[in-house]
């Protein structure tokens, strides 16, 4: 069976969604009442390879689908919340900017804005999200503070704050000297204003908000460890605990 980058839920816990990195396939499985997949209801080759997540939005209407590096696409599809079947919207193509590879999603609270963190340029792009779930480039973020060496630095995951006050994004280097959790202000308009970098272990790839939005946790992929940092009042982040467990953890849940 395709095996997947990316998983996520509808936001009634009826369907699974996962995106296929290597194929660029996308799939949809309906749950049980425990919530384990049955079968599957939808699927979607676009011919892309690199899909790198797939998330519904929070009306449960509307599914997007980027994808990464040479591909630098990103995709739309009307979501039915009965039957898990996805359907594209016209046009289906967002068209990100050149080059930014947009990778992971988040959805603004309450606003109808959704943000990307770019892969390959290395900041956010914030889109706004139209009544028939249309999106248009609003802004694309770079990073600011730090000066990324050419090769062997890439993003990683997306986290907004429950309050819509702050978003995060991971920076992972190869070298070892250039790993942060980036920080951003969020606008009144839904805009960004770039704050800075914080430090992270090596390769910083899964980033989870605690429930109460105080906390950010982040996976060390090749470090081994798990790093937790309280969210200031001003969106900073203080290291106040590291785990030490495995290497090659990415991705995290919270509850």
């Amino acid at each position: 069976e395709t095996g997947y980058s990316y998983l996520s839920l509808d936001r009634r816990n009826r369907f699974l969604l996962g995106s296929n990195y290597g194929e660029g396939l996308s799939d949809v499985y309906s749950l049980d009442e425990q919530g384990h997949p049955k079968e599957r209801v939808a699927r979607l080759n676009e011919g892309l390879k690199a899909a790198h997540a797939v998330l519904p939005a929070p009306d449960n209407r509307f599914v997007y689908i980027p994808y990464v590096k040479d591909s630098n696409a990103l995709y739309q599809y009307h979501f039915d919340p009965e039957t898990g079947a996805l359907s594209p919207l016209e046009p289906l193509a967002a068209k990100p900017p050149q080059g930014t590879g947009p990778r992971h999603i988040a959805y603004h609270p309450p606003l109808p804005m959704v943000y990307f963190s770019n892969e390959q340029h290395l900041g956010v792009s914030v889109f706004e999200k139209a009544a028939d779930g249309q999106l248009s480039v609003k802004q694309v973020c770079d990073l600011s503070g730090v000066t990324p060496p050419e090769e062997g630095r890439s993003a990683s995951d997306i986290a907004i704050t429950p309050n819509g006050r702050f978003l995060f994004t991971g920076i992972r280097g190869q070298e070892e000297n250039f790993n942060f959790i980036s920080r951003y202000l969020l606008l009144e308009d839904g805009r960004v204003k770039h704050l800075g970098v914080t430090k992270a272990d090596h390769i910083p790839w899964g980033l989870a908000l605690s429930p109460d939005g105080k906390w950010l946790l982040a996976s060390g992929f090749k470090a081994g460890t798990l790093m937790a940092y309280r969210i200031t009042h001003h969106g900073e982040l203080k290291r106040v605990a590291t785990l030490s467990w495995d290497e090659s953890i990415s991705d995290l849940v919270t509850r």
